[in-house]
């Protein structure tokens, strides 16, 4: 079964997290570095800065060894939530110990991370990364927390997936969107709406989906 990778991302404490509580438990390991203890009864780590890529590759290989001790085999699906935290913690350590051209160093590190997520994890996993977003008035849409150098001028993480879905509160209503230019949404499946309702929407059932769609394509791979 081919794996899926999946980018989620909305503003700040509108409702990310929430949506990974659909995730079986039993096949899930969610990375929480979003400043805050994960809340809900699945298989995490509560992580509270990195400092390097190194750090987080460590992080992750002794955290799904420990959940293959428990478990008994690999998690199917790892969450990284969320995937801005982790750049923005090395961009900002690496600023504090190179004061002169520290960029260099910060996209530098940040390669090792998204290489690490492209080449290892995603061969293993299907990979959710959740990432906070800000809203741009002057173009009146929204763009993922980068961080700076030239990643976060090339597009951040939404370079590296083709789906992705954006969190959105309209009114009360929390609207999960599939497909929209003014957001951080957009999906090779026709199928799909361009938006349905948060408590109609399964994370589960959509990886679900996801997963199934690429091992088609994949069986018309020369």
């Amino acid at each position: 079964m081919s794996k899926a990778k999946l980018l989620l991302s909305g503003l700040p404490a509108i409702g990310k997290t929430t949506l990974l509580q659909s995730l079986e438990a039993e096949k899930s390991l969610i990375i929480a570095r979003d400043g805050k203890q994960y809340p809900f009864p699945q298989p995490h780590v509560n992580v509270p800065d990195f400092t390097s890529a190194a750090e987080f590759t460590n992080l992750i290989v002794e955290k799904v060894e420990a959940f293959e001790k428990k478990m008994g085999v690999i998690p199917e699906t790892l969450v990284i939530d969320s995937i801005s935290k982790v750049l923005l913690d090395i961009e900002a350590y690496c600023l504090q110990q190179i004061k002169s051209f520290p960029y260099g160093k910060v996209n530098t590190e940040i390669k090792h991370v998204v290489d690490f997520i492209e080449q290892e994890m995603c061969i293993h996993f299907n990979v959710v990364l959740v990432s906070h977003a800000i809203y741009h008035e002057e173009n009146s849409g929204y763009a993922l927390v980068n961080a700076g150098g030239s990643y976060g001028k090339k597009g951040g993480m939404l370079s590296e997936v083709d789906e992705a879905i954006f969190l959105e509160l309209k009114g009360k209503n929390r609207i999960v969107h599939f497909r929209n230019p003014r957001m951080v949404a957009r999906t090779t499946l026709s199928e799909l709406p361009d938006s349905i309702p948060a408590e109609e929407f399964n994370l589960q059932k959509h990886i679900d989906v996801l997963t199934s769609k690429k091992t088609e394509a994949r069986e018309w791979l020369i």
